[in-house]
């Protein structure tokens, strides 16, 4: 009796080490679910084995707009034209019996540019051009001073500019100051005009 109660022990104890137990269940790995992307369903990818949702793109950040480029300086300059005595380029100075004029031979005769200028041209006086200078190919600007028969300065300069195109003084204006020492300076596309008082600065040829 004794021998048969531990051979049936024996068996008993041997049927148990042939079970798993529940934690190695639990703890078993998962088989894999797929071996490529088009295994899994709709959008879905293999990574790992598993079926997973793809991840969402990275959104880069936007390229900002380049700046607007900066205009660029105009190429024309102003080039100082030799005054000689009377005669400054294309215009000349001319003594009449009332006064002075300054004038250009345009395609429909002489004309005084200093009827554009001062109010009353039969009485300048004298009439002097200080500096001359030519602006591309059409424009010049001439610095002049009269004695406008002595009713103010005893030297009133004037800047004006003459459209060599349109043949017409199309701009002027008075520069500051009375005395008979004017100085002009050109750089580029800017003209500076100054006596005693305060400077006249020109750009372009472009007098307003």
């Amino acid at each position: 009796m004794t021998r048969f109660f531990a051979l049936a022990v024996l068996v008993l104890s041997l049927a148990a080490c042939d079970k798993p137990s529940d934690n190695t269940a639990a703890t078993a790995p998962a088989l894999n679910q797929c071996m490529k992307d088009t295994d899994c369903k709709g959008e879905r990818i293999c990574e790992s084995g598993q079926c997973v949702n793809p991840a969402a793109p990275q959104t880069l950040p936007a390229t900002p707009a380049p700046a607007t480029a900066a205009p660029a300086a105009p190429t024309v300059a102003y080039e100082a034209l030799i005054v000689s005595g009377d005669e400054a380029g294309p215009f000349t100075v001319q003594h009449t019996e009332m006064g002075t004029a300054l004038t250009y031979l345009s395609r429909a005769g002489v004309m005084n540019l200093m009827e554009s200028v001062v109010e009353y041209p039969d009485e300048t006086g004298y009439v002097a051009v200080e500096k001359a200078y030519a602006f591309g190919p059409n424009k010049y600007v001439l610095i002049v001073s009269t004695g406008e028969n002595g009713r103010s300065c005893p030297a009133t300069t004037y800047a004006l500019s003459f459209d060599i195109q349109g043949e017409y003084v199309d701009g002027s204006t008075e520069i500051d100051g009375c005395s008979e020492l004017v100085e002009a300076f050109a750089d580029g596309n800017k003209l500076s005009i100054k006596k005693e008082g305060e400077t006249t600065v020109i750009y372009n040829a472009e007098i307003k």
